[in-house]
């Protein structure tokens, strides 16, 4: 008997039998959706979170802080770093940063700041919903965050407006006025107390120095009311604390009698909503030099700046020190190594890639019980395949005596019922595709708006994804699966005696 001849009669017996056989169809249909669907959506999460990860610093970055803030000079991350790390092979780039945290306050609103000073070419890369990026000179600018604003507190009544109330807070991050708070902290040592008594004015080192023709300048700059629209007094300590809030309000302001008020200016705001997650939604950005020289305008050598180390004596260093540095290496294949030498210099190193692996095992371990999931659906479809199959043997008992009388082979009659429960797998594995497309269109419209705040996931990001191979794949799995639930009826097929076959009605 030939193939085609084969393949002929198990699509005709297939046909005579049609209800029979779109029942079982459906039964595999099921089974093979659930799989294709529970596995898509193991596979959605792992590569949205990979494009996450990308997106926020990509597989060839390092990030690196000291391991130690106070008195190892050695190990504390200033120019001299960035030179040795550019002395590592493979690495391509070394970007800076530096972090500082202060109070802003806009209106009754205030709220804590931490602004971080970048490269240029970090700032360009940063997709702004409005407004344009900071610019040196003058008032200290940056771009805010698009969730900045959700943090703002009513000072008169102590509450997040946002988080209580879900109101965003009557502040227009482009245009309302907003006043920053620095607060001194000195240190007590024999050397400040002689810097003092010989001279009560600012110190010569030209590191910090603000000489007082820069302190001048610097009150003009924050004076003017050209350069930031308000004058000196719309932000002094006397106006501050006044009885607009009274006094049981002023327990909640961040601000003391004792911090110096400079105003702030944010030109741009991070693309997206209030509701829309980046890596950028709660930090403000400006540029490094910019970041650098407002520190150095406003804090002299005896000052501690908050964020940066001191000594074991608590005194501060005499230059700034970075908060991290980002190590761009050439190749993802090379982070491992330069990873190690930073690693074995006494830095605290991190990188995407080092936890990669982590998150791709739990990923696997997610795939595999949702994979189990939709394979007790296929299990039962496979038992419907056998019960069918094995229903037909029954029906056809006559007419499988006939063709073992005839001369057939029994290799043909198995391979018959064989072709005939891979087909009912086939047809299942077929359709059960399409309904898997439909499925996951759903779930990528429904699901995100929950899964992507608990996950921290991009916004629009696809949850459920059905690659082609897994397409493939679901077609052989069921093809397959039909004809192993199918073996057994046809080996059975295939011991029937010819001649009681015959006398069977």
């Amino acid at each position: 008997m030939k193939i085609s001849d084969i393949l002929g009669m198990s699509l005709m017996n297939l046909w005579r039998r049609k209800t029979r056989t779109v029942l079982t169809v459906l039964g595999v249909i099921i089974g093979t959706a659930s799989i294709v669907v529970m596995l898509s959506l193991g596979i959605g999460l792992r590569e949205s979170m990979l494009e996450q990860i990308g997106t926020a610093g990509g597989l060839t970055e390092i990030m690196v802080s000291s391991d130690s803030d106070y008195g190892t000079d050695d190990l504390l991350l200033g120019d001299s770093t960035i030179e040795t790390f550019y002395g590592i092979e493979h690495v391509e780039k070394v970007e800076p940063q530096i972090w500082y945290t202060m109070p802003v306050q806009a209106g009754k609103y205030e709220n804590f700041f931490t602004i971080v000073g970048v490269s240029d070419e970090y700032l360009e890369n940063i997709e702004l919903e409005q407004g344009e990026l900071p610019q040196a000179g003058g008032t200290l600018s940056v771009i805010a965050g698009n969730q900045v604003i959700t943090e703002f507190m009513d000072v008169a009544t102590g509450e997040w407006t946002y988080f209580e109330s879900d109101e965003l807070p009557n502040v227009d991050m482009l245009n309302t006025p907003m006043v920053g708070g620095i607060e001194k902290e000195e240190t007590n040592t024999a050397d400040t107390m002689e810097n003092d008594s010989a001279d009560t004015g600012s110190y010569s080192d030209p590191t910090f120095a603000v000489t007082s023709s820069d302190k001048d300048d610097e009150d003009d700059d924050f004076g003017q009311e050209e350069d930031f629209g308000i004058e000196e007094e719309d932000y002094s300590t006397d106006d501050f604390f006044n009885d607009e809030y009274g006094d049981e309000s002023m327990s909640y302001s961040y601000f003391s009698s004792s911090m110096k008020r400079v105003p702030i200016k944010v030109t741009g705001v991070t693309a997206g909503d209030a509701e829309s997650y980046s890596e950028y939604s709660y930090y403000c950005y400006t540029k490094l030099d910019v970041l650098k020289d407002f520190l150095k305008q406003n804090y002299s050598l005896n000052e501690v700046i908050p964020g940066q180390p001191t000594d074991r004596d608590g005194k501060p260093y005499r230059d700034l020190k970075y908060s991290q540095i980002t190590v761009k290496v050439d190749e993802s294949n090379n982070v491992e190594e330069v990873l190690q030498t930073i690693q074995s210099m006494g830095y605290r190193a991190e990188a995407n890639k080092e936890w990669l692996e982590e998150i791709e095992k739990e990923f696997m371990i997610i795939e595999a019980v949702l994979g189990g999931i939709g394979a007790v659906s296929m299990l039962v479809a496979a038992i419907s395949i056998a019960n069918t199959m094995t229903m037909s043997i029954y029906e056809r008992t006559k007419e499988i005596g006939i063709i073992k009388v005839l001369g057939c082979g029994l290799g043909n009659i198995r391979s018959m019922f064989l072709a005939e429960a891979a087909f009912i797998g086939l047809l299942g594995g077929l359709a059960g595709i399409g309904l898997s497309y439909l499925l996951s269109i759903a779930v990528n419209r429904v699901a995100p708006s929950f899964v992507s705040d608990s996950l921290d996931l991009a916004e629009g990001a696809y949850i459920s994804r059905i690659p082609p191979w897994l397409v493939l794949l679901a077609i052989i799995f069921s093809t397959i699966i039909g004809m192993i639930a199918g073996f057994f009826p046809a080996q059975r097929a295939t011991k029937l005696s010819p001649l009681a076959a015959i006398r069977n009605e």
